[in-house]
């Protein structure tokens, strides 16, 4: 390896003008999402944010220096309004976010009952979408961003910005190598304590809004079945459900999941096993005593195992250790990719952002989530829903006028 390349940021174009971000929403998510990673990259801005809410819009742009903001009922597709403090231009053409000709690359953090819709809305109007997990509520809906995408000539992506990170590329890698034989089982968990969760989540979150996408398995549990497919390679197909239990949430039982437990099974008679919770519950008397979170995949080979430590937000901390049944055990940490590119303090969304401009660009991204991953994943989450005993998410009332997708459907199982 050149040394010189260690550290070294990946290409980046300083003679074309940056990829100019418009975001829906003043979504929670954004900094660490979008605005952190953009400073790590000479081609991407932030130009404009749509909030129905004025104050709160205006805040939320004069917070993160953003220059444009759309605010209004029809925000993100109507009238714009004007703000003319802190240097902050709220649309003097009065053309929406979505429609501006100014923006190039449209971020969708809305509840995920609106994915579809906005998605769909960006592409028509000729813009690249990053769309937050899970990409939208039906696999039905996925298949037509992606065929618009395609038919446009655009880019979509699904945010799953773990499988970006090179923590998770190189556990795929130690499973590839044989190193450690055949895989037998592997389980990723992803759970939070009922006493963080209280601070994290409010009583009338969008998490626990049926009609909004809402349940534990389109939220938190969108990680560990991502890490399950991604470091065993069942990527490709919808897999089989063995067995979906779901723990109801207290404000609709029967609709909504707070935790999901699901089994599968995998090609070459390996068994997955998922769990998810958005609050679980304290142990001992009255249950007072917290568990500590639990964000883990563990992989069990023919010849030993290997045990992860928080493969779903590595940049803030992680390990990997490698439990070889015979030889010397060892722990291993990856901030950067094995040429040397990246940086030890990029965040995963770093990475994916990163992956996602050399998209657009026409470059070939260190790593990329492929449509079909994307479709098969919505697949299977349906499939844990129905074997759940739980009602499908809803699917978007928005009609884009468009013929079937031609994204091909899927029907193997892996």
């Amino acid at each position: 390896m050149d040394m010189a390349s260690i550290g070294a940021v990946p290409t980046q174009d300083r003679s074309k003008a940056p990829l100019r971000f418009g975001i829906l929403g003043a979504a929670r998510i954004g900094p660490d999402a979008l605005f952190s990673p953009a400073k790590t990259h000479l081609e991407v801005v932030i130009t404009a944010v749509a909030c129905r809410d004025q104050a709160r819009g205006s805040k939320y742009a004069r917070k993160h220096n953003i220059p444009k903001v759309y605010s209004g009922q029809r925000a993100y597709y109507g009238m714009a309004s004007l703000s003319h403090r802190a240097n902050i231009d709220v649309g003097l053409d009065f053309v929406d976010l979505v429609e501006d000709p100014h923006i190039d690359v449209v971020y969708v953090p809305l509840p995920v009952s609106m994915h579809f819709e906005w998605s769909m809305r960006a592409l028509q109007a000729g813009k690249h979408v990053l769309v937050e997990k899970p990409m939208t509520s039906t696999a039905d809906e996925t298949r037509q961003i992606f065929a618009l995408a395609q038919e446009k000539g655009l880019v979509a992506l699904e945010a799953i910005h773990c499988t970006f990170h090179p923590v998770l590329q190189r556990v795929r890698d130690i499973v590839r190598s044989g190193e450690l034989g055949q895989i037998k089982s592997v389980r990723a968990e992803f759970a939070w304590p009922s006493i963080v969760a209280h601070f994290l989540f409010p009583k009338d979150d969008i998490r626990f809004k049926y009609e909004m996408g809402g349940g534990c398995q389109m939220d938190m549990g969108v990680y560990p079945l991502t890490v399950i497919r991604y470091v065993t390679g069942a990527e490709s197909a919808p897999l089989e459900v063995i067995s979906a239990t779901p723990t109801g949430h207290a404000a609709d039982p029967t609709r909504i999941d707070r935790a999901m437990h699901a089994t599968y099974a995998l090609p070459d008679s390996v068994i997955a096993e998922t769990f998810a919770d958005l609050s679980a519950p304290g142990w001992g008397p009255f249950g007072l005593i917290p568990h500590w979170p639990k964000i883990g995949l563990s992989v069990s080979l023919e010849g030993g195992n290997i045990e992860v430590y928080n493969p779903l937000d590595p940049g803030v901390t992680h390990h990997i250790k490698v439990k070889p049944k015979h030889g010397t055990a060892r722990t291993e940490k990856h901030y950067r990719y094995a040429d040397g590119r990246g940086e030890k303090t990029w965040h995963s969304y770093t990475y994916q952002l990163h992956a996602f401009v050399d998209k657009v660009r026409g470059r070939t991204p260190w790593t990329w989530r492929e449509p079909i991953t994307t479709i098969t994943a919505i697949e299977t989450m349906e499939r844990i829903y129905a074997k759940a005993g739980l009602p499908p998410r809803v699917a978007s009332t928005y009609n884009s006028g468009l013929a079937q997708a031609t994204v091909p459907s899927t029907t193997a199982t892996v």
